[in-house]
């Protein structure tokens, strides 16, 4: 039986009796097109103007412009750290016109993609202004998350921070960082709430590691996307809305959305031992930084297959709305968030909020697929067989 989502307006958040409004549930069925050769990890994908689509694969460590139409692919660029090369593609950023950057974090910069699918020269921004909290410099090259229309770059700073010393520390909220390219500055649009980062340090704190992801899958958190038009939105996890911010900071409020309360079975911590135990589990980002004689040292990477994370001890009683990563923006301005569910529920759905915060449609996606991207008009998914490989899919928006 499917949920019912209720909107609540403003009187219902005073105390009045909610008002229920169901928004209408459309089904994804039959793909428009099928890539045949399979992924490892889809991390990112952008559309082109010609259809065409650029996909980053962050466990093969590969970029590739994929014609759906045709069946033909061509590889852009290769693993390394010297021209045309990456580390780590882990984002595609999409730029005016059909230029695009692979976020590399691992060489800590980007490398341009041309609209004919070559890569380019490499890019690194820095702010001339002090981040926030007056912690140095803001670069953007160390967590670029989207742009918009304009090419202004949109990243979460960390919320955990190392000292001089080595003495790491980590908070539980992080600022939402603007970066404009043409004048080199940034600033603050909007503070979410986030799990504490998990850290471990050596004796003496030479050698610190921060894993950012992987922890407890049903930790309450904060999420935010950005729209082309350069509207950031904030998912609020302790009441379930969004908070919209326009492109000059100011914040409009959409009503808390009532949403069934589903609990943490021992099923689902089954299935997450299961994910871990293949290795499917293992996305998180690990940032190392070693401080020696030579002076300090820091790099990231993904966590490998083999680094399991270790099991939680907080499990709550019951899921949150949504989980970690769970939105994401479409090109006509709306906001798709992937819902929470039962263990033994197969179809994932996703709320579509428009741009006053109400959910105006649901959309239910075949089992086993989620949501990667947004094209002209079309939607991408990932979908994994039962060797956890994935195959990119386009659908019609319904």
């Amino acid at each position: 039986m499917r949920r019912s989502l209720a909107l609540l307006s403003a009187a219902a958040l005073v105390g009045a009796a909610p008002l229920l409004a169901q928004a209408p549930l459309k089904t994804l069925t039959k793909p428009d097109a099928e890539y045949a050769e399979p992924f490892t990890m889809i991390s990112a994908i952008r559309e082109l103007g010609d259809g065409r689509v650029i996909v980053s694969d962050i466990r093969e460590k590969s970029v590739q412009l994929v014609d759906l139409k045709s069946g033909k692919t061509q590889k852009i660029g290769r693993e390394g750290s010297g021209p045309g090369e990456y580390a780590m593609p882990a984002r595609l950023l999409a730029f005016p016109g059909d230029t695009s950057v692979v976020y590399d974090p691992l060489n800590r910069r980007f490398l341009t993609i041309g609209p004919d699918g070559k890569p380019g020269a490499f890019v690194s921004y820095e702010s001339d202004e002090p981040g926030p909290g007056g912690r140095g410099v803001v670069r953007m090259s160390l967590g670029a998350r989207y742009t918009d229309a304009r090419g202004r770059l949109y990243s979460q700073a960390p919320n955990y921070s190392i000292g001089p010393d080595g003495t790491p520390a980590s908070a539980d909220s992080a600022p939402i960082v603007r970066f404009d390219r043409s004048t080199k500055q940034t600033d603050t649009l909007a503070w979410i709430a986030v799990p504490a980062a998990r850290i471990q340090s050596s004796q003496g704190g030479t050698n610190v590691s921060v894993r950012v992801g992987g922890s407890n899958p049903f930790a309450a958190a904060d999420d935010w996307a950005v729209t082309p038009d350069g509207r950031v939105a904030v998912l609020r996890s302790k009441d379930y809305h969004v908070d919209w911010y326009s492109p000059n900071g100011q914040r409009t409020s959409g009503p808390a959305i009532a949403y069934e309360k589903i609990k943490v079975t021992d099923e689902d911590k089954k299935q997450w031992r299961e994910r871990q135990a293949s290795g499917a589990g293992a996305t998180g980002i690990v940032v190392t930084r070693e401080i020696g004689p030579g002076g300090t040292t820091q790099s990231a990477g993904v966590a490998p297959p083999n680094m399991r994370a270790p099991e939680p001890t907080d499990w709550p009683e019951v899921k949150p709305a949504f989980t970690a990563q769970a939105a994401t923006p479409a090109p006509n301005g709306q906001l798709w968030v992937l819902r929470t569910r039962r263990a033994n529920d197969k179809v994932p759905t996703y709320d579509v909020f428009d741009a006053s915060g109400r959910v105006v449609n649901r959309v239910a996606v075949p089992p086993s697929t989620r949501v990667v991207g947004f094209g002209n008009g079309t939607v991408y998914l990932a979908r994994s067989d039962e060797d956890d490989l994935q195959y990119l899919q386009r659908y019609r928006i319904p």
